[in-house]
């Protein structure tokens, strides 16, 4: 199954999931995009940090989400806004916020973009707890 993880810059969030989805879950190809994605630019400093913090695979320079990603197996994005865009823009069947596919919850994960080391802490965290969750989803495949 290809999945492609989505945020707004593809440099803070979606790379997190890419990375730990790489990292726990066999079987499956991640890749990660951003709506508003500056092609090219690096990710944010504090997510590299916490991914070799991690021991995680490094993420890739950002990249823009496609028409040609719209045909991935399953989109999973970041927030609603972003689930939204995708929907209205591409017209993907299969997307959903990682929160609510993974978790069944329908809150947002929130944009660490600028902020301290705890704050990509925190949305860290709790990226993993939804990858966690999508890992058991995945097996059941």
């Amino acid at each position: 199954m290809n999945i492609i993880f989505v945020c707004t810059g593809n440099t803070c969030r979606s790379p997190l999931a890419e990375s730990l989805a790489k990292a726990r879950i066999e079987n499956h190809s991640f890749e990660s995009r951003g709506i508003s994605a500056f092609e090219g630019a690096p990710i944010s400093v504090h997510s590299a940090q916490l991914l070799q913090q991690h021991h995680l695979p490094p993420a890739g320079h950002a990249r823009l989400f496609t028409e040609q990603d719209a045909q991935a197996d399953l989109i999973l994005t970041m927030s609603e806004s972003h689930k939204y865009f995708i929907q209205r823009h591409f017209q993907a069947a299969n997307v959903y916020t990682l929160a609510e596919y993974a978790s069944h919850s329908a809150r947002s994960i929130a944009d660490p973009y600028g902020g301290s080391l705890a704050d990509y802490e925190q949305t860290f965290t709790e990226i993993r707890n939804h990858i966690d969750n999508l890992a058991e989803k995945l097996n059941d495949f």
